[in-house]
């Protein structure tokens, strides 16, 4: 249930609401907090889109999206959900669309007799979030009802612009509209149960986080391997590639995890404070750097996709080391790797531990590693790996494990989990889970310097058959290069 403090009319106005972000994450995750009972009492969802609809034409929409989502529930429960639902007709950039959108609102204002929360997502491209940032300005729809009452709120969606500059551009603009408290930039990544739990493994045990880095740590692995292709978003993927897609993101938010200091609390701004300081300490590519220590693919075929150049040289696989300054983390690697048709899925952070030497192994045996696991996909899971001797009167090992399995199998739709916790975040106003300006902006510092070595060719384009892992083993060279 909704709690009481949360429980305060508010209006969703869903920017680009018949789009397919959408259509695949926002709308199935507000069905099931509907289901859940966790959205307030009053609450509105409002979309906003070019298309010539009603009300009527987007619940149908809506209804089709629930579809799949709605197995076993009843009509009563799918009819109060589709009854939240109103539709805006217009155009991002036309004056008179906003202050429609403005009678909109003030209407419900009136009908629940208080000034509702506002929450604006934009679930557009970012070359659009200027043009409406500007207009909710103009039509004061930005503008809050008081101190204590009716906020307004703004939530973005990656990517967040296509390098430093960009990025910033928008960022500045949103600031003259916007506070920083009011932003909310979303990395779905960060609301992953098992992404979550690499704080509580690290902070709320006392297992390693006193040796934590560089004196029991040789090396951390962050690998995304997916079996899905770009399918229909030829024209973004080509302009984007997969280092701005997942690097600049989903993986320097892992690294930033796995590597900040402990925070006094598990505040949102002392969270995002602690993961913005340790992204500072990502050393910056040099072009030496970029050469040897980065690697890029194609898988064979993308060009063919609709939207793609036939000459283009975007990448579809990455892998690349960092290094951090940090006195803990100074001569560690971090290798991110992450692509696309690349087999079965597998999403996982090895970390391997140091082993002191000599090693009190058995006479003439492999040298003992240990490693832990962190597993995202297939399953959910932490794995430590030891040795222990076997049964017997001779002093041989075997690789044993200890495992933490999350749960068996994960019931909720792919992103529905994310977008619930993200969504609810949004109107409770807690940013733990959301990106701030600092932090993007030291991300950017790190992904623009490769992906300028790239457009220069300083690394050449490899290739790869789709759904094969041929490919790692060549890019494996990087972990032997000084």
């Amino acid at each position: 249930m909704v709690e009481p403090q949360q429980n305060v009319p508010t209006i969703l106005c869903i920017f680009g609401a018949t789009g397919d972000l959408a259509r695949v994450k926002v709308v199935p995750a507000l069905f099931h907090l509907h289901r859940k009972g966790q959205l307030p009492d009053m609450f509105r969802v409002i979309g906003f889109s070019r298309r010539p609809w009603g009300d009527a034409e987007f619940r149908t929409h809506v209804r089709e999206i629930i579809s799949m989502h709605a197995s076993g529930v009843d009509t009563a429960t799918i009819d109060s959900f589709l009854e939240r639902f109103g539709f805006q007709s217009g155009d991002f950039d036309e004056d008179k669309s906003y202050m429609e959108l403005k009678r909109t609102f003030d209407r419900l204002d009136a009908k629940w007799g208080v000034c509702a929360n506002k929450l604006f997502y934009l679930a557009v491209a970012p070359e659009f979030y200027t043009k409406i940032a500007t207009q909710l300005k103009n039509s004061h729809l930005s503008d809050p009802c008081g101190p204590y009452e009716g906020w307004t709120r703004i939530a973005v969606e990656k990517p967040f612009g296509h390098d430093a500059l960009s990025a910033r551009a928008i960022d500045d603009h949103l600031a003259m509209i916007f506070n920083e408290g009011q932003i909310y930039r979303i990395d779905h990544y960060l609301a992953k149960e098992m992404l979550q739990n690499i704080l509580t493994f690290r902070f709320a045990n006392n297992l390693f986080e006193s040796e934590w880095g560089n004196q029991l740590i040789e090396k951390i692995e962050i690998r995304l391997l997916e079996p899905l292709g770009v399918e229909k978003r030829g024209s973004f993927y080509d302009a984007t590639g997969t280092l701005r897609d997942v690097g600049q993101n989903h993986f320097l938010q892992i690294l930033a995890l796995l590597t900040m200091d402990q925070p006094r609390s598990l505040e949102a701004d002392e969270i995002r404070t602690k993961r913005a300081e340790i992204l500072k300490t990502v050393k910056t590519p040099t072009t030496d750097d970029v050469k040897k220590h980065t690697f890029r693919a194609q898988y064979k075929g993308f060009r063919d996709i609709p939207g793609v150049a036939p000459q283009s040289n975007t990448e579809t696989y990455f892998k690349v080391r960092a290094t951090l300054s940090h006195r803990r983390w100074k001569g560690v690697p971090i290798y991110m790797e992450g692509g696309k048709r690349l087999g079965d899925a597998e999403k996982e952070i090895v970390i391997t531990f140091k082993h002191r030497e000599p090693c009190v192994c058995p006479e003439g045996g492999a040298h003992h590693t240990n490693r832990m696991i962190i597993r995202l996909e297939p399953k959910e899971e932490i794995l430590i790996e030891f040795w222990s001797k076997t049964p017997g009167r001779t002093f041989k090992t075997e690789k044993r494990a200890l495992q933490f399995l999350l749960r068996e199998r994960s019931g909720a739709a792919q992103y529905t989990e994310e977008y619930e916790k993200m969504l609810l975040d949004c109107i409770r106003g807690d940013q733990t889970l959301f990106l701030s300006s600092e932090e993007i902006a030291q991300m950017w510092r790190y992904i623009d310097p490769i992906v300028l070595g790239w457009k220069k060719n300083l690394v050449p384009l490899d290739s790869y058959v789709p759904n094969t892992k041929d490919i790692l083993q060549i890019a494996a060279q990087l972990e032997t290069n000084n």
